[in-house]
C-alpha cells in the first residue's frame, strides 16, 4: 500500500475549511487504497507560479518524504502542468493532484460502455497539456495502488497527436450513445412519463434513498449497490416506479459529487448528466448525520454549472437514525432513514406533490362501451368516487393536465384539486 503525504494551500479560506477538505482528500486517496500518513497545510497570500506552495515548504516536504516513507505527494488542488513538472523534479518522487486522484477512482469504478468511454475523455483531457510531468510520474516504478490504477493502467502513449485522435473517437462514439439516449428521453415525454433525478455529494445515500423508494413501492427489481464509500458506483441507474392509483415516474440514480470537482470530469459526463438537465424533480440527496452545509453549497455550484439550477429541487437528508442533532437550515427540507424508512411515505408524498401539483379534480362520464378508459384512470389516478348510472359510469378523479385533455371529451365538470 502507498503512503501518501497530503499538500493544502490556503488562500482566503479558514483553517478550518482547509483541513476539512484534506480530510476529504484522504478518504480519496483511501478508495485507491493510498493510506496516508502526513498532512501539510501552507498558508500563502498568493499561489506559486513555480511549485503552487513556497519553495521552502518544498524544501521542507522532500526532507518529511525521507524521513516518512513517502511513496506520493498529493496536492488538494489541481496543479498546473509547468507546477507537475517543476514539483517531480524537486521532490523525485510521484506527484498527483485532486483532479488526478478523481479521475483515477473513476476509471477503476466505471464498468458500462458510456461510464468508460466518459472517463477515458476525461482522463485523456486532462493528460493532454501535461504530456512531459505525466510521462515523468508514469515511468515511476512506486508501490501497488496507485501505479496500478488509473491512467497508468492503460499504458497510454504520452504522445500529442494520438491523444487528440482519441479524444476525437470518444466523443464521436458518446454522440452516438447521446442520440440514443435523446430517443429514449423523447419517448418519456411523448408517453408524459416525469422523470426525478437523485443528485447530490459522493456517499450522502443516494443509492440507498433509491432503493427504499423501490421498496416502498413495491418495484421487484435489484436493488442498487450500496458502499461506505467515495463513487462507489458511476453507472446511471434508473427505475419506473408508480405508488398504486397514481401515474408513474422514472427515478434516475446519478453519479456523486464532490468538491473541486474536475472541470475535464464535468465535462465529459455530459451524456450521463444530461438526465439531471432533463429531470422534472431534483431529490437533492444530503448527508444529515454528518452534516455538512459546503457540501449542499457543492452540489448546488456543480448543478448551475450544468444549467440544471432552474429545475426544482427536493431537499432530503438521509441518516436520521444515527444523527446527532437535527441540522439547522434555512430551506425546507425531509429529514428520513434509509434504514428504519421513517418518512419514506412522506417522500413519496412529496415527490408527486411536487411532480403533479397542477393536478385537478375533474368530473368524468364515460359511456360502458368505453370501459378501458375507466380501467386506465382506475389504474393511474386517484379515484375519488365511482358509481354506475344507466347512461354511463360517473368518475370523480384527480387528473394531470395531459390526462385532462386526453379525456377532455367524457369530463363534464372542472374542480380544483384541494
Amino acid at each position: 500500500m502507498d503512503q501518501a503525504l497530503l499538500v493544502g494551500l490556503g488562500l482566503q479560506a479558514s483553517f478550518e475549511t482547509i483541513s476539512a477538505s484534506l480530510d476529504e482528500l484522504e478518504s480519496l486517496a483511501a478508495a485507491l487504497d493510498i493510506q496516508t500518513k502526513e498532512k501539510v497545510i501552507q498558508r500563502a497570500k498568493t499561489i506559486s507560479p513555480r511549485f503552487y506552495i513556497g519553495s521552502g515548504k518544498v524544501a521542507e516536504i522532500k526532507t518529511m518524504i525521507t524521513a516518512l516513507e513517502i511513496d506520493i505527494v498529493i496536492f488538494d488542488d489541481t496543479l498546473s502542468p509547468a507546477q507537475l513538472k517543476n514539483l517531480e523534479k524537486s521532490l523525485d518522487i510521484q506527484v498527483i493532484d485532486r483532479s488526478f486522484l478523481i479521475l483515477s477512482i473513476f476509471s477503476e469504478r466505471a464498468q458500462s460502455k458510456e461510464a468508460v468511454l466518459e472517463v477515458a475523455l476525461a482522463q485523456k483531457t486532462y493528460m493532454l497539456p501535461r504530456l512531459v510531468g505525466m510521462r515523468n510520474s508514469l515511468s515511476r516504478q512506486g508501490g501497488g495502488s496507485y501505479n496500478a490504477k488509473g491512467p497508468g493502467e492503460t499504458k497510454l502513449e504520452l504522445d500529442r497527436r494520438r491523444l487528440l485522435n482519441d479524444i476525437y473517437q470518444i466523443k464521436q462514439s458518446l454522440i452516438k450513445i447521446n442520440r440514443d439516449k435523446e430517443t429514449a428521453r423523447k419517448q418519456r415525454q411523448k408517453n408524459k412519463i416525469p422523470v426525478v433525478a437523485l443528485v447530490g455529494y459522493t456517499n450522502a445515500g443516494k443509492s440507498s434513498t433509491m432503493n427504499s423508494l423501490a421498496r416502498h413501492l413495491q418495484h421487484n427489481s435489484d436493488p442498487v449497490l450500496e458502499k461506505d464509500m467515495f463513487f462507489a458506483t458511476l453507472d446511471t441507474k434508473a427505475k419506473k416506479l408508480q405508488k398504486s392509483n397514481q401515474p408513474p415516474f422514472i427515478l434516475i440514480d446519478t453519479v456523486g459529487f464532490v468538491a473541486k470537482l474536475p472541470h475535464e470530469l464535468v465535462r465529459s459526463f455530459e451524456t450521463t448528466l444530461s438526465d439531471v438537465v432533463a429531470a422534472d424533480l431534483l431529490i437533492h440527496i444530503a448527508d444529515g448525520a454528518a452534516f455538512d452545509l459546503r457540501q449542499i453549497e457543492t452540489t448546488k455550484a456543480v448543478l448551475q454549472s450544468m444549467g440544471a439550477d432552474h429545475i426544482e429541487r427536493l431537499l432530503v437528508l438521509t441518516k436520521k437514525e444515527i444523527a446527532p442533532h437535527v441540522p439547522n437550515i434555512e430551506e425546507d427540507y425531509l429529514f428520513i432513514s434509509n434504514r428504519t424508512d421513517e418518512n419514506i411515505p412522506e417522500l413519496v408524498d412529496a415527490i408527486y406533490g411536487h411532480l403533479y401539483k397542477d393536478s385537478r379534480i375533474q368530473t368524468l362520464k364515460i359511456p360502458f362501451d368505453q370501459g378501458q378508459v375507466f380501467s386506465i384512470i382506475k389504474e393511474n389516478n386517484t379515484i375519488l368516487e365511482s358509481r354506475y348510472e344507466d347512461d354511463g359510469i360517473y368518475v370523480k378523479a384527480i387528473l394531470t393536465p395531459e390526462q385532462t385533455t386526453l379525456f377532455r371529451r367524457w369530463i363534464i365538470n372542472n374542480k380544483t384539486a384541494s
